[in-house]
């Protein structure tokens, strides 16, 4: 019930307490009667502020056009009555007040008893279109579980129980709906009440659900690493056992935290750290691959220098010492010595190509 409903039927139920008071009518001695009159003043004037309050409400708030002119023209009788026990106050007449006043009161007290009447019956409709909104609310929530819960059994979740709980829940509101039509609101407060319940449940099944397979992706996907990990430390054990110690450390550890996330029931963040794990490793399988070709380029170089050395000793050996350098940059990781290095030994290559023609012969063993 809103702010203004709960002051009017504070009003009404005020109105109608002071109704029954006023039938009540003592014997008073005439020595009591000047007090007398200063009370039914008093009472008079409340009743009459009571009045104006009343007839704003069944101007603003009564929709029933029939029934608000009947209310209307009670309030303005009841108004009429007031103001003549007034003036009959003022006679000195203080029996002929009081029955004017009950009189004035009786006729506040059918106004008010009609529109508490109103105003419960108000209540009963807003409650009851509330308590529809709900259904409809928990309705599309349904449909949204079930979507949910299609998707998860794609993926091969079992979600027997998740659709069991959705089609009971639902059941349950289109009884809800039913009860309304027939202004049961008792019974479909309590079905959709159960209604909830079941959502609730329902929701807890499908997150349980999405758990299960977010652990199951993670343990696959990890195992994947570990596969994975496990070729690029072979390939780089070739080429640097340096280097593929260095990686198998930082896999190792890679793999060990992650499956504590895993046992910690941590599946989305496991998730997130092996992908990140994969993108590091990408990184490592490019440098394999530049690391291949500098081994490539230094074994070129290595054979050269033996071709060449029984006609070009000196330049045979700037080739060995050149590649020998290459590897150790590789092995040390330092790119632009690498670059560097490589450069360098092409051109030497190139020079090479030319070393044991006539005319270029250096450096006779």
């Amino acid at each position: 019930m809103n702010g203004m409903h709960r002051k009017t039927l504070g009003l009404v139920l005020l109105l109608l307490l002071v109704a029954s008071l006023a039938g009540v009518a003592p014997v008073v001695s005439a020595q009591q009667a000047s007090t007398e009159q200063e009370r039914l003043q008093r009472h008079i004037s409340f009743l009459l502020n009571q009045t104006a309050r009343l007839e704003n409400f069944v101007n603003s708030r009564v929709s029933n056009a029939t029934l608000k002119e009947l209310l209307l023209q009670q309030i303005s009788t009841a108004r009429s009555t007031l103001q003549q026990a007034l003036q009959t106050l003022q006679s000195g007449d203080v029996n002929g007040t009081k029955e004017l006043v009950r009189e004035a009161s009786a006729e506040l007290r059918s106004v008010a008893l009609q529109l508490y009447k109103e105003i419960r019956e108000r209540e009963k409709l807003r409650a009851a279109h509330l308590l529809e909104v709900e259904i409809r609310v928990l309705q599309n929530q349904l449909r949204a579980l079930r979507n949910v819960a299609s998707r998860l059994g794609s993926l091969g979740a079992d979600t027997s129980n998740v659709t069991r709980l959705i089609d009971e829940a639902s059941s349950l509101l289109d009884q809800a709906l039913n009860s309304l039509k027939q202004n049961n609101m008792a019974q479909a407060s309590q079905l959709v009440e159960q209604a909830r319940l079941k959502v609730k449940e329902a929701e807890r099944s499908i997150w349980s659900l999405a758990v299960q397979l977010r652990s199951k992706r993670a343990e696959k996907d990890l195992e994947l690493f570990a596969n994975a990990s496990r070729k690029v430390y072979e390939r780089l054990l070739k080429v640097s056992p340096g280097l593929a110690a260095q990686f198998k450390n930082w896999s190792d550890a890679r793999i060990s935290e992650i499956k504590k996330l895993i046992s910690e029931g941590k599946h989305v963040a496991a998730l997130e750290e092996i992908r990140k794990s994969f993108h590091r490793m990408g990184w490592v399988v490019a440098g394999l691959a530049e690391l291949g070709r500098v081994e490539a380029l230094a074994r070129e170089g290595e054979r050269v220098a033996s071709v060449i050395k029984v006609c070009n000793a000196t330049l045979a050996g700037e080739i060995s010492k050149v590649a020998a350098q290459l590897r150790d940059a590789a092995s040390k990781r330092d790119l632009q010595k690498v670059r560097e290095l490589s450069a360098q030994l092409r051109d030497l290559l190139v020079e090479a190509r030319f070393a044991c023609r006539p005319g270029h012969r250096k450096g006779k063993p």
